[in-house]
């Protein structure tokens, strides 16, 4: 998924934005609820609270984010 830079908020987006705006999640809530239960990894690191960034810098190398045990996504900064 190519995110653009008007999603960006100060160079970063929040991990349940960058979630729904992927389509790995349905609403911020569901997002928020996979965070929470410890199912969501970013690079292979687990995602540590909703609170969670990705920056801008980490987009333009393409970020990959996984849900659960067999969903896998890659985001990148059009």
């Amino acid at each position: 998924t190519e995110i653009t830079a008007d999603k960006l908020t100060d160079g970063r987006i929040g991990i349940l934005n960058l979630m729904v705006a992927c389509g790995l999640a349905p609403s911020n809530k569901q997002a928020r609820q996979l965070v929470e239960q410890g199912g969501v990894l970013v690079n292979d690191e687990k995602v540590p609270s909703a609170q969670f960034s990705v920056t801008e810098e980490m987009l333009k190398e393409g970020v990959k984010i996984r849900k659960g045990k067999k969903v896998f996504h890659k985001a990148v900064l059009a």
